[in-house]
């Protein structure tokens, strides 16, 4: 009995899913198998805030702030952190966050890149051999090898779902389109790095007027009417602000507190820049790492390999001149112009004309864009020489470029080994010292080693075309084989220079394991100096160690994208800095002064002051048996005990935010901004019960809204499911 043809083309694409994923856990065996882990901000940054939002959400509470993270942090307004990212909430619910659970959330965007890029190829080729290899080009893609930056895998992973669903809700009248569209929109912004997600919603807007201007052209024959045409667009924009709204208002309350939440200057935006030099990946990938390329963008931002069989198939193939390859070509041309930063004026005029174009950095991340673009482009010729369409002209072509390809290749490859060192080192290599061996290799190569090494490479798999293209028919199986190998093979070449380090994930996990679960107070009554003597112990590994040990520490570092500008200020004034420092994170103070008076007063005397804009100077009448004790914490709450013997006024050295809100013996009282960053009240004689609590009232009602709309989407995909099972099983 033959399936009917819609199960099997189900059946392929599940098969086809499964091998996208063998593909991504092989290739990506380091964080697969935990052999090696991630680094740089991948463990300074992401990793830690990871941690903590899920020590905040495994204790019943919604990740709004954190007390650990320089001095208070109000995690949910930073659009890196994945606070609203509901990814990191359900591996949060799985197990507190270590480095074995990140590794499998890099993984999982990887993976659903691919299936991402899968589905809009097959919808667009409607060739599941072709979307399956161009898939496989995207996940082992330069722009996916550059790691790290676990945000920019995420905006990789959502981008073709957002495009492929826009582009049935243009073509059809179906309101589900519209609907995984706002999901796939709205999973874009709270997992991915902003960027990505204004540059792509520029692109939803430039398909929506095109499609405007192309309806009333035709007027009549409309696939959709006007009425559903806007009642989608309606619904995918309810969707997205419903399950966003928390997140869409976090971002907007932070941005009156850190340093570029009025935008950044020209000078920021065009850091990390692509390179014309590094062209040269798209041939040579691991050209990236050379010692002797200077170069001022970052090793993360310089990889632009989708495969030589890509370029080749885009060479000999070219698409034809449709509207969709037009706004590909546009799409290719702009991303690149921009990517060059100051090179070309495209970066200027975007952020001098174009809102929103002046709040991010890294030109360089518009690589994925060009890349997204460039496959997209390539999959009509892949699909043509892969169904056997190809006429005997083309495939002549084919060949002789191929030849052409290796002819060239050759003599840069000659020329480089014989400038290179690495001849010399294989040559004098003994069995016993391959390790040795491969690492000085990996460690000193320079730009003629990678070329010759990455050269040998890549006349092996042009050799072995020559010989596919030699029968009559193209083995459809060998030739994808040698495309999945060719992408793979590269990607090892990389991986250790942009993705993973030489740490031992057991090593992380062990500091990360021993961490005191929940929120403990023990050593809260130390001082914040103490609290901190061993933050950089381990950086290399975890980052600061005071993220992780539930101590409340200080430091001059200051590695994150959303960094409070008050405490930026804090952190400059170097006497304040040091008092605090020497303080409790709770204390009571003998005198109230004014800031501007923080130089001309000893703070060595012995006194302990707090330092207030809108308070006069006061001097208060504190004993030795005065005590201020915090009793309990948690990521939103501080509840302080109090003893003194007269009006007293304590400092809880946690950074100042208008959401926080304090009670005196379950009275409200206001609270001051003390010591350029942090919280200060005055509290009466005797005993009393104080709680600091964080409470973003704007942000609580938004999150019953986004539960709502989550349960309507829940409920309308159980039904039409429901629906859809029914009608096959009457068929």
């Amino acid at each position: 009995m033959r399936l009917p043809i819609s199960s099997q083309q189900h059946k392929t694409h599940y098969k086809n899913y499964f091998l996208l994923l063998v593909i991504c856990l092989l290739a990506y065996w380091p964080l697969t198998f935990g052999v090696f882990s991630v680094k740089n901000d991948a463990i300074h940054y992401f990793l830690p805030y990871r941690f903590q939002i899920s020590e905040t959400i495994r204790n019943g509470e919604l990740p709004f702030w954190n007390p650990y993270i320089y001095l208070g942090y109000p995690v949910h307004g930073d659009m890196q952190s994945g606070a609203w990212n509901p990814i990191v909430w359900f591996f949060s619910l799985i197990s507190r966050y270590d480095l074995t659970l990140f590794h499998f959330e890099n993984l999982l965007y990887i993976f659903l890149g691919g299936i991402g890029m899968y589905k809009l190829t097959n919808r667009q080729m409607n060739h599941t051999h072709t979307a399956l290899l161009i898939a496989v080009s995207y996940m082992l893609s330069g722009f996916m090898l550059s790691g790290q930056l676990i945000n920019w895998l995420a905006a990789a992973a959502f981008l073709p779902f957002v495009i492929d669903y826009y582009l049935q809700t243009l073509r059809s009248a179906s309101f589900s389109s519209a609907v995984k569209t706002g999901v796939a929109f709205y999973f874009l912004l709270v997992s991915g790095y902003p960027s990505f997600f204004i540059i792509t919603g520029y692109i939803l807007l430039a398909f929506f007027i095109l499609t405007i201007i192309n309806r009333l052209r035709v007027k009549g024959n409309l696939p959709v009417s006007w009425k559903n045409f806007i009642l989608q667009h309606l619904l995918l924009i309810v969707v997205f602000i419903g399950l966003a709204l928390p997140a869409i208002i976090s971002f907007i309350e932070l941005l009156p507190y850190y340093q570029r939440g009025g935008g950044a200057g020209y000078n920021d935006v065009v850091q990390n820049s692509f390179e014309l030099k590094h062209f040269l990946s798209s041939i040579f990938p691991s050209t990236i790492k050379a010692t002797d390329l200077v170069s001022a963008t970052d090793i993360t931002c310089r990889n632009v390999y989708i495969g030589l069989f890509t370029l080749i198939i885009l060479a000999c193939f070219p698409p034809r001149l449709s509207r969709r390859h037009i706004l590909l070509f546009i799409l290719v041309l702009f991303a690149i112009l921009f990517s060059l930063g100051d090179t070309t004026p495209v970066r200027k005029i975007c952020y001098n004309l174009i809102p929103f174009m002046d709040t991010f950095r890294h030109p360089s991340q518009m690589r994925l864009f060009f890349l997204f673009a460039i496959l997209l482009l390539a999959a009509s010729g892949l699909k043509e020489l892969m169904t056997g369409n190809s006429n005997a002209t083309k495939l002549k072509k084919l060949k002789q470029f191929t030849w052409t390809i290796i002819f060239i290749l050759a003599i840069i490859t000659v020329i480089a080994l014989f400038k290179s060192g690495i001849l010399k080192r294989i040559l004098e290599f003994r069995p016993s010292e391959i390790r040795a061996t491969l690492k000085d290799i990996s460690d000193n190569a320079n730009l003629a080693d990678t070329i010759a090494l990455n050269g040998l490479m890549q006349l092996v798999f042009l050799g072995i075309f020559i010989v596919l293209l030699k029968k009559p028919i193209l083995n459809k199986l060998f030739f994808s084989s040698l495309w999945i190998a060719n992408l793979f093979v590269m990607a090892q070449l990389v991986l250790p220079s942009t993705f993973v380090g030489k740490t031992s994930p057991k090593e992380i996990n062990s500091l990360i394991h021993s961490s005191p679960r929940a929120f403990p107070v023990a050593g809260l009554s130390k001082s914040i100096t103490e609290n901190s003597k061993d933050a950089s112990e381990n950086f290399d590994k975890i980052g600061l160690s005071y993220f992780y040990n539930k101590k409340i520490g200080i430091s001059h570092v200051t590695n994150s994208p959303s960094f409070l500008t008050q405490q930026e200020e804090f952190i400059e004034n170097d006497l304040l800095y040091n008092y605090v420092a020497s303080l409790p994170v709770i204390y009571i103070a003998d005198s109230i002064m004014q800031l501007k008076d923080t130089a001309s007063i000893d703070l060595k005397a012995g006194y302990k002051f707090a330092f207030t804009e809108d308070m006069g100077s006061k001097k208060m009448k504190t004993s030795f048996r005065d005590t201020a004790v915090i009793k309990k914490i948690s990521a939103n709450k501080f509840e302080i005990e109090t003893k003194t013997e007269a009006e007293s006024f304590i400092v809880l050295t946690q950074n100042y935010h208008h959401n926080w809100k304090v009670w005196i013996d379950d009275m409200p009282e206001k609270i001051y901004k003390t010591n350029i960053s942090f919280m200060g009240i005055p509290i009466p004689a005797g005993k009393h019960t104080i709680i600091f609590r964080y409470v973003p009232y704007n942000i609580i009602k938004a999150v019953w809204i986004m539960l709502a709309t989550a349960i309507l989407l829940l409920i309308a995909g159980a039904v039409s499911l429901l629906r859809k099972t029914r009608l096959n099983h009457r068929e």
